[in-house]
C-alpha cells in the first residue's frame, strides 16, 4: 500500500513529453499472460442481469461494462459485503500487470462502497496484479483514501440540466447565460432548422431498413474520424436496446444522425452516443441533443423533479493531488497527462460539451503503487479503439 507521502512515480519522469505523445500506444504485445489467465470471479455471475442492475443502481461509467468483449465483471462473494442487499459487481479492464476498475461498483447502498472496494482490491492483489480505479465519485474517493490509496483529480463528469438548457436557448433569452456557448449553440440549432433537419424519438418498432441505415451511417462516421480514438466504449447502436432511448435526425427523408440515451440509476440519463453522419447538415448533433433534453425537461416536470443528463467523463487539463499525495510530486506527470490528452484529441469533446453550459462534477483516479508514464500508456492502449 502507498504511504501518505507516496508519489505518482517512484522516480522522476525524464521521458520527453513529445516522445510520450508519439509513442504512448507503443508498449509491446497486446496480450500478456495475465490477460489470458485471470478469472472473472464467481462462476454464478449472470451477465445478462448486469444491464438491469446498471439501469437501477448504475452510473455513467458502468454503462460501458456491457461491452463484454472489452470489460470483465467481478462479483463479490456471498455475504462478503453485508451492507449491500445484492452481491456488488464491478467492471474492469486488464492490460499486462494493471487492472483498471471502471467507475464505482454497483451496490444497493453507498455504505457498502468501502467494503466492496476492499474486497475487489484484495482479489486483484491475490492475482499478483496492480489495481487502478478510474472515474470514481467523491464517495468512493474517500473510501479509497481510507485504504491508503493515493487519489488524483484529472477528470470530471459533464452534466447537463435540461431545464437550464431549454431556458437559455429559448427565444426570450438574449444569450446572457453561458454567453459564447449559448450564442454558438443557438446558431447551430438555427442552421439545422434552416437546412430542414427534423428530429424524432423512435417509439415504435425498428424496420430492417432503419437498422441498416443507422449501422451504415455509423460506419461512415467512424471512417471520417482522424487520429487515435480513445474511449471507454465502442459505438454499437443496438447494445442493451431494451434500456435505451433513440432519437433520429432526418434530412431529405434520410437518416443523418442518431442520439442514444441510456438510464444510469433512477431518473438520470447518459448520452451514450451521439453522431451526425458525414452527409448531415451542420448543427445536426446539437439539434439531436437539444431535442433529447427538451423531452427530458418535459418528463422531469411531469415527475416533479429534474432529470439530469450526463455527457460522461471528460479529461481535465492536468493532474491535481487529492488524498495521500503531495502536489509537488506530480508536476511532471501533469505535464505529460496534458500533452497526451491533447495529442489524443480528448479536449475536443470538452469544447463541444461546453455549448450546453454543462456542470463539471469532479471525478477521480485512485492507485496504490507507482503511477507513471507506463501506467498512462497502458490505460490509453486499453482504451484505444
Amino acid at each position: 500500500m502507498s504511504s501518505p507521502s507516496s508519489s505518482l512515480s517512484s522516480s522522476p519522469i525524464t521521458t520527453p513529453v513529445d516522445d510520450v505523445v508519439e509513442n504512448y500506444f507503443d508498449d509491446g504485445d497486446d496480450i500478456s499472460v495475465c490477460e489470458l489467465s485471470l478469472s472473472t470471479g464467481p462462476e454464478s455471475i449472470d451477465k445478462a442481469a448486469v444491464a438491469g442492475v446498471i439501469s437501477k443502481y448504475g452510473n455513467s461509467s458502468a454503462t460501458a461494462w456491457l461491452e463484454f468483449e472489452r470489460y470483465r465483471i467481478w462479483q463479490a462473494e456471498p455475504g462478503q459485503v453485508p451492507e449491500s442487499s445484492f452481491q456488488p459487481i464491478q467492471g474492469y479492464m486488464i492490460r499486462k500487470k494493471w487492472v483498471f476498475a471502471w467507475g464505482n461498483p454497483l451496490v444497493s447502498d453507498p455504505k457498502a462502497l468501502g467494503a466492496t472496494a476492499a474486497a475487489f482490491v484484495s482479489w486483484v492483489r491475490g492475482q499478483g496484479l496492480v489495481p487502478v480505479w478510474c472515474c470514481i465519485d467523491a464517495a468512493l474517493e474517500k473510501a479509497m483514501a481510507k485504504l491508503d490509496f493515493s487519489t488524483v483529480d484529472c477528470i470530471y463528469e459533464d452534466v447537463m440540466h435540461p431545464a437550464h438548457v431549454v431556458q437559455m436557448t429559448g427565444a426570450s433569452n438574449k444569450g446572457k447565460e453561458g454567453q459564447h456557448a449559448v450564442k454558438d449553440l443557438k446558431k447551430n440549432l438555427r442552421r439545422a432548422e434552416k437546412a430542414g433537419v427534423t428530429v424524432a424519438e423512435v417509439t415504435g418498432k425498428w424496420t430492417p431498413q432503419m437498422r441498416n441505415d443507422i449501422d451504415s451511417g455509423i460506419e461512415r462516421w467512424k471512417k471520417h474520424r482522424t487520429g487515435p480514438q480513445i474511449a471507454s466504449t465502442t459505438f454499437v447502436a443496438f447494445t442493451d436496446e431494451p434500456h435505451r432511448r433513440y432519437w433520429l435526425a432526418y434530412h431529405e427523408n434520410k437518416i443523418v444522425g442518431i442520439l442514444i440515451l441510456t438510464p444510469t440509476g433512477r431518473l438520470s440519463y447518459l448520452v451514450k452516443n451521439c453522431a451526425s453522419f458525414p452527409d448531415a447538415p451542420r448543427g445536426t448533433s446539437e439539434a439531436l441533443i437539444h431535442t433529447g433534453l427538451e423531452a427530458m425537461h418535459k418528463e422531469g416536470l411531469a415527475a416533479g423533479q429534474e432529470i439530469p443528463v450526463s455527457f460522461g467523463i471528460t479529461a481535465s487539463d492536468g493532474v491535481k493531488p487529492v488524498s495521500n499525495l503531495s502536489g509537488w510530486k506530480i508536476m511532471s506527470l501533469s505535464k505529460v497527462y496534458h500533452s497526451v490528452s491533447m495529442g489524443a484529441g480528448l479536449f475536443r469533446r470538452a469544447d463541444f460539451r461546453s455549448k450546453f453550459d454543462s456542470e463539471h462534477q469532479p471525478a477521480y483516479v485512485a492507485y496504490s503503487e507507482s503511477f507513471g508514464v507506463d501506467t498512462i500508456r497502458a490505460l490509453l492502449k486499453t482504451l484505444k479503439k
